[in-house]
């Protein structure tokens, strides 16, 4: 019985006459007439803290292995109908949810293709909400800010005839910072730039590699100290960069002491998808593509 209570069980009566039931079975130890075998208890399971619970006997019935082999059947059928309609379910929301994702990445660009459509200026806020560090999307090794600059005049971001090409194509505004990276130290400037729309943006990211190999012009890494660059001494770097709707993104990435930055160097590289793809373009640009 539950709440702790002491189970009851029923016992026999004696005869009226005297005699027990022991004494009343015939010869043979068979029931004499018009008595009937004991039914025998129910069996018990015993559940901590709550007295005991009677279960009735089951009924065992000998299984034929005809009938055996039926329900084994007709299990496994049952298991692969529902697995075969687990991954139909599986397949559909997995297939709305790549919508849903594909409808996300495409919908900024969309938003950003003209600074007509996006027409709120850029601020170091924005672009660099934590004045001291960057951290890149995917939770990776955040990367020191030294400085942070905004100018209207987009020249100060670049050297040779970079500047100008930047002007005809619109440029309103240079957004960048000066950082340490986690990657053996090395100095990096990035940022983004603010053209008049992504027609012109993507002209002018195909042309900057021939800019860039022969020297004609370039990023400019932030001098120290100021927010400016040093035009005396273009840095032994690696450059980076991409275009973004109406925005070009960038980096210079300088090793420790002015060494010159290989072309296959795997820390660049790493630094290059951190700032230009992941943070610039993923997470400060889809913000603004999202609220645009």
């Amino acid at each position: 019985m539950l709440h702790g209570s002491p189970s009851r069980v029923s016992r026999p009566a004696r005869s009226t006459s005297g005699q027990s039931a022991t004494r009343r079975r015939r010869a043979d130890g068979s029931p004499a007439a018009g008595q009937h075998r004991q039914t025998p208890p129910p069996r018990t399971a015993v559940l901590s803290g709550a007295g005991a619970l009677a279960l009735p006997r089951a009924a065992v019935l000998p299984v034929s292995p005809q009938r055996a082999a039926q329900f084994l059947t007709k299990s496994l059928a049952t298991l692969i109908v529902l697995g075969v309609t687990g991954m139909i379910a599986f397949l559909i929301v997995a297939d709305e949810r790549r919508g849903v994702a594909a409808e996300a990445s495409t919908n900024p660009v969309g938003v950003l293709d003209t600074r007509a459509g996006d027409p709120v200026p850029l601020t170091l806020q924005e672009v660099f909400p934590d004045p001291a560090e960057v951290h890149p999307p995917g939770g990776g090794p955040t990367y020191r800010i030294t400085m942070t600059h905004i100018d209207s005049d987009c020249r100060i971001a670049t050297y040779g005839t970079l500047g100008s090409l930047l002007a005809d194509q619109g440029c309103s505004q240079v957004v960048r910072a000066s950082l340490t990276a986690p990657y053996g130290d090395y100095q990096v400037t990035t940022g983004l730039f603010n053209l008049s729309d992504g027609t012109g943006a993507a002209a002018l990211d195909e042309g900057l590699r021939h800019l860039v190999e022969t020297g004609d012009g370039s990023f400019a890494a932030m001098a120290a100290g100021e927010p400016g660059a040093d035009p005396t001494t273009p840095p032994a770097s690696q450059v980076g960069w991409h275009s973004q709707g109406h925005y070009l993104l960038y980096c210079v990435i300088t090793r420790p002491g002015g060494a010159v930055v290989p072309n296959d160097d795997p820390n660049a590289a790493r630094i290059n998808s951190d700032l230009v793809d992941g943070y610039l373009g993923a997470a400060v640009l889809g913000r603004r593509g999202q609220t645009g």
